[in-house]
Protein backbone atom coordinates (compact mmCIF):
# COMPACT_ATOMS: atom_id res chain seq x y z
CA UNK A 1 0.00 0.00 0.00
CA UNK A 2 1.56 3.30 -1.09
CA UNK A 3 1.76 6.24 1.39
CA UNK A 4 -1.13 8.21 -0.16
CA UNK A 5 -3.46 5.19 -0.11
CA UNK A 6 -2.42 4.38 3.46
CA UNK A 7 -3.12 7.97 4.53
CA UNK A 8 -6.59 7.81 2.98
CA UNK A 9 -7.19 4.41 4.63
CA UNK A 10 -6.24 5.78 8.06
CA UNK A 11 -8.42 8.86 7.51
CA UNK A 12 -11.49 6.68 6.89
CA UNK A 13 -10.67 4.66 10.02
CA UNK A 14 -10.34 7.87 12.05
CA UNK A 15 -13.68 9.13 10.69
CA UNK A 16 -15.38 5.86 11.64
CA UNK A 17 -13.89 5.89 15.15
CA UNK A 18 -14.87 9.53 15.70
CA UNK A 19 -18.46 8.99 14.52
CA UNK A 20 -18.75 5.86 16.67
CA UNK A 21 -17.55 7.79 19.73
CA UNK A 22 -20.16 10.53 19.39
CA UNK A 23 -23.04 8.33 18.22
CA UNK A 24 -22.29 4.91 19.73
CA UNK A 25 -22.06 2.93 16.49
CA UNK A 26 -20.90 2.78 12.85
CA UNK A 27 -17.12 2.16 13.04
CA UNK A 28 -17.20 -1.03 10.98
CA UNK A 29 -19.93 0.16 8.63
CA UNK A 30 -18.15 3.41 7.77
CA UNK A 31 -14.70 1.83 7.43
CA UNK A 32 -15.85 -1.12 5.31
CA UNK A 33 -18.04 1.09 3.15
CA UNK A 34 -15.59 3.97 2.74
CA UNK A 35 -12.55 1.82 1.99
CA UNK A 36 -14.49 -0.30 -0.53
CA UNK A 37 -16.21 2.70 -2.13
CA UNK A 38 -12.90 4.44 -2.88
CA UNK A 39 -11.21 1.12 -3.75
CA UNK A 40 -8.42 1.65 -1.23
CA UNK A 41 -8.11 -2.05 -0.41
CA UNK A 42 -9.89 -5.35 -1.18
CA UNK A 43 -12.93 -6.26 0.91
CA UNK A 44 -11.18 -9.26 2.51
CA UNK A 45 -8.16 -7.12 3.46
CA UNK A 46 -10.33 -4.41 5.01
CA UNK A 47 -12.42 -6.97 6.91
CA UNK A 48 -9.28 -8.31 8.64
CA UNK A 49 -8.17 -4.80 9.62
CA UNK A 50 -11.66 -3.98 10.92
CA UNK A 51 -11.63 -7.22 12.90
CA UNK A 52 -8.33 -6.43 14.63
CA UNK A 53 -9.27 -2.82 15.44
CA UNK A 54 -12.80 -3.72 16.55
CA UNK A 55 -11.49 -6.49 18.82
CA UNK A 56 -9.09 -4.10 20.54
CA UNK A 57 -11.84 -1.49 20.86
CA UNK A 58 -14.34 -4.01 22.29
CA UNK A 59 -11.90 -5.37 24.87
CA UNK A 60 -10.96 -1.86 25.97
CA UNK A 61 -14.62 -0.85 26.33
CA UNK A 62 -15.63 -4.06 28.11
CA UNK A 63 -12.98 -4.49 30.79
CA UNK A 64 -15.00 -2.62 33.45
CA UNK A 65 -18.40 -4.04 32.55
CA UNK A 66 -17.91 -7.80 32.71
CA UNK A 67 -20.34 -8.16 35.63
CA UNK A 68 -23.17 -6.68 33.53
CA UNK A 69 -23.05 -9.43 30.87
CA UNK A 70 -26.26 -11.44 30.45
CA UNK A 71 -24.59 -14.85 30.24
CA UNK A 72 -27.72 -16.65 29.03
CA UNK A 73 -28.20 -14.23 26.14
CA UNK A 74 -24.48 -14.37 25.35
CA UNK A 75 -24.47 -18.18 25.24
CA UNK A 76 -27.53 -18.49 22.98
CA UNK A 77 -26.38 -15.71 20.65
CA UNK A 78 -22.92 -17.23 20.25
CA UNK A 79 -24.51 -20.65 19.71
CA UNK A 80 -26.01 -19.33 16.48
CA UNK A 81 -23.30 -16.82 15.66
CA UNK A 82 -20.05 -18.79 15.75
CA UNK A 83 -20.92 -21.40 13.07
CA UNK A 84 -22.47 -18.63 10.97
CA UNK A 85 -19.24 -16.61 11.16
CA UNK A 86 -17.44 -19.49 9.46
CA UNK A 87 -20.16 -19.64 6.80
CA UNK A 88 -19.71 -15.91 6.21
CA UNK A 89 -15.94 -16.32 5.85
CA UNK A 90 -16.51 -19.06 3.25
CA UNK A 91 -18.98 -16.88 1.33
CA UNK A 92 -16.51 -14.00 1.36
CA UNK A 93 -13.77 -16.21 -0.04
CA UNK A 94 -16.04 -17.61 -2.75
CA UNK A 95 -17.38 -14.24 -3.90
CA UNK A 96 -13.99 -12.53 -3.61
CA UNK A 97 -12.53 -15.04 -6.05
CA UNK A 98 -15.48 -15.23 -8.46
CA UNK A 99 -17.49 -11.99 -8.40
CA UNK A 100 -16.05 -8.89 -6.74
CA UNK A 101 -18.86 -6.70 -8.11
CA UNK A 102 -21.51 -8.95 -6.53
CA UNK A 103 -19.60 -8.72 -3.25
CA UNK A 104 -19.56 -4.92 -3.44
CA UNK A 105 -23.30 -4.85 -4.16
CA UNK A 106 -24.04 -7.10 -1.18
CA UNK A 107 -21.89 -4.83 0.99
CA UNK A 108 -23.83 -1.80 -0.27
CA UNK A 109 -27.14 -3.43 0.66
CA UNK A 110 -25.80 -4.41 4.10
CA UNK A 111 -24.54 -0.89 4.84
CA UNK A 112 -27.77 0.72 3.63
CA UNK A 113 -29.91 -1.71 5.64
CA UNK A 114 -27.61 -1.36 8.64
CA UNK A 115 -27.97 2.42 8.60
CA UNK A 116 -31.76 2.11 8.48
CA UNK A 117 -31.86 -0.45 11.31
CA UNK A 118 -29.60 1.65 13.52
CA UNK A 119 -31.65 4.75 12.73
CA UNK A 120 -34.74 3.16 14.25
CA UNK A 121 -35.38 3.53 17.96
CA UNK A 122 -37.17 0.28 18.80
CA UNK A 123 -39.51 0.24 21.78
CA UNK A 124 -38.59 -2.42 24.36
CA UNK A 125 -40.77 -5.51 24.44
CA UNK A 126 -42.74 -6.36 27.56
CA UNK A 127 -41.30 -9.89 27.71
CA UNK A 128 -37.79 -11.18 27.08
CA UNK A 129 -37.36 -13.05 23.79
CA UNK A 130 -36.57 -16.75 23.98
CA UNK A 131 -33.06 -18.10 23.75
CA UNK A 132 -33.61 -19.53 20.28
CA UNK A 133 -34.59 -16.07 19.06
CA UNK A 134 -31.21 -14.84 20.32
CA UNK A 135 -29.58 -17.72 18.45
CA UNK A 136 -31.45 -16.90 15.23
CA UNK A 137 -30.38 -13.27 15.37
CA UNK A 138 -26.87 -14.54 16.10
CA UNK A 139 -26.93 -16.46 12.82
CA UNK A 140 -27.77 -13.29 10.89
CA UNK A 141 -25.08 -11.30 12.69
CA UNK A 142 -22.58 -14.12 12.26
CA UNK A 143 -22.97 -14.32 8.48
CA UNK A 144 -22.50 -10.54 8.17
CA UNK A 145 -19.63 -10.62 10.64
CA UNK A 146 -17.94 -13.44 8.77
CA UNK A 147 -18.28 -11.74 5.41
CA UNK A 148 -17.61 -8.11 6.30
CA UNK A 149 -16.74 -7.95 10.03
CA UNK A 150 -19.89 -5.85 10.56
CA UNK A 151 -22.36 -8.16 12.25
CA UNK A 152 -23.69 -5.51 14.62
CA UNK A 153 -26.92 -4.06 13.13
CA UNK A 154 -29.27 -7.06 13.60
CA UNK A 155 -27.87 -7.74 17.09
CA UNK A 156 -28.10 -4.10 18.19
CA UNK A 157 -31.69 -3.81 16.92
CA UNK A 158 -32.68 -7.08 18.63
CA UNK A 159 -31.09 -6.43 22.02
CA UNK A 160 -32.40 -2.89 22.32
CA UNK A 161 -35.91 -4.35 22.01
CA UNK A 162 -35.40 -6.48 25.11
CA UNK A 163 -36.54 -5.34 28.58
CA UNK A 164 -32.98 -5.13 29.90
CA UNK A 165 -30.92 -2.39 31.52
CA UNK A 166 -28.81 -0.37 29.08
CA UNK A 167 -25.62 -1.39 30.88
CA UNK A 168 -26.56 -5.07 30.44
CA UNK A 169 -27.36 -4.59 26.74
CA UNK A 170 -24.11 -2.74 26.09
CA UNK A 171 -21.91 -5.24 27.96
CA UNK A 172 -23.60 -8.26 26.36
CA UNK A 173 -23.22 -6.81 22.87
CA UNK A 174 -19.56 -5.95 23.47
CA UNK A 175 -18.86 -9.45 24.78
CA UNK A 176 -20.66 -11.01 21.80
CA UNK A 177 -18.74 -8.90 19.30
CA UNK A 178 -15.40 -9.56 21.04
CA UNK A 179 -15.82 -13.36 21.02
CA UNK A 180 -17.21 -13.50 17.47
CA UNK A 181 -14.48 -11.20 16.13
CA UNK A 182 -11.74 -13.24 17.78
CA UNK A 183 -13.20 -16.45 16.32
CA UNK A 184 -13.44 -14.81 12.90
CA UNK A 185 -9.73 -13.99 13.03
CA UNK A 186 -9.01 -17.61 13.99
CA UNK A 187 -11.09 -18.90 11.07
CA UNK A 188 -9.42 -16.54 8.59
CA UNK A 189 -5.98 -17.30 10.01
CA UNK A 190 -6.50 -21.04 9.66
CA UNK A 191 -7.48 -20.48 6.04
CA UNK A 192 -4.13 -18.71 5.55
CA UNK A 193 -5.78 -15.41 4.61
CA UNK A 194 -3.98 -13.16 7.10
CA UNK A 195 -0.64 -11.81 5.93
CA UNK A 196 1.96 -9.41 7.34
CA UNK A 197 0.68 -6.25 5.54
CA UNK A 198 -2.78 -6.79 7.09
CA UNK A 199 -1.26 -7.02 10.57
CA UNK A 200 0.94 -3.97 9.96
CA UNK A 201 -2.02 -1.89 8.76
CA UNK A 202 -4.05 -3.04 11.76
CA UNK A 203 -1.28 -1.96 14.15
CA UNK A 204 -1.14 1.45 12.46
CA UNK A 205 -4.92 1.79 12.86
CA UNK A 206 -4.90 1.19 16.63
CA UNK A 207 -3.37 4.56 17.67
CA UNK A 208 -5.55 6.29 15.05
CA UNK A 209 -8.69 4.78 16.60
CA UNK A 210 -7.46 5.74 20.08
CA UNK A 211 -6.79 9.37 19.10
CA UNK A 212 -10.08 9.70 17.22
CA UNK A 213 -11.91 8.29 20.25
CA UNK A 214 -10.24 10.83 22.54
CA UNK A 215 -11.14 13.64 20.15
CA UNK A 216 -14.73 12.46 19.99
CA UNK A 217 -15.02 12.38 23.78
CA UNK A 218 -13.45 15.78 24.42
CA UNK A 219 -14.37 17.64 21.23
CA UNK A 220 -17.75 16.44 19.96
CA UNK A 221 -19.30 18.49 17.13
CA UNK A 222 -21.51 21.39 18.26
CA UNK A 223 -24.65 19.54 17.17
CA UNK A 224 -27.50 18.00 19.16
CA UNK A 225 -27.47 14.21 19.44
CA UNK A 226 -30.35 13.81 16.98
CA UNK A 227 -28.60 15.91 14.33
CA UNK A 228 -25.38 13.93 14.73
CA UNK A 229 -27.26 10.64 14.45
CA UNK A 230 -28.98 11.89 11.28
CA UNK A 231 -25.58 12.81 9.85
CA UNK A 232 -24.32 9.28 10.56
CA UNK A 233 -27.42 7.71 9.01
CA UNK A 234 -27.11 9.97 5.97
CA UNK A 235 -23.43 9.12 5.57
CA UNK A 236 -24.17 5.38 5.68
CA UNK A 237 -27.03 5.86 3.24
CA UNK A 238 -24.82 7.69 0.75
CA UNK A 239 -22.05 5.07 1.03
CA UNK A 240 -24.51 2.20 0.58
CA UNK A 241 -26.24 3.77 -2.40
CA UNK A 242 -22.97 4.70 -4.11
CA UNK A 243 -21.70 1.13 -3.72
CA UNK A 244 -24.92 -0.13 -5.32
CA UNK A 245 -24.80 2.40 -8.14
Amino acid sequence: MDPLTLAAFLFVVALGAYVQTVTGFALGLIVMGGITLFDLAPVAYTAVVVSFTALANNILALHRGLHFIDRRALAYTLLGMLPAVYLGVLLLGELHSTSVETLRMILGVVILAGGIMLALRPHPRQHRAGGWVDAGVGVAGGILGGMFAIGGPPLVFHFYRQPLQLAVIRATLLATFAVATAIRLVYVGLEGDIDLPMVQTSLLCLPVVFLATVLGRHYPPPLPDLAMRRFAFGLLGVIGLMLLV
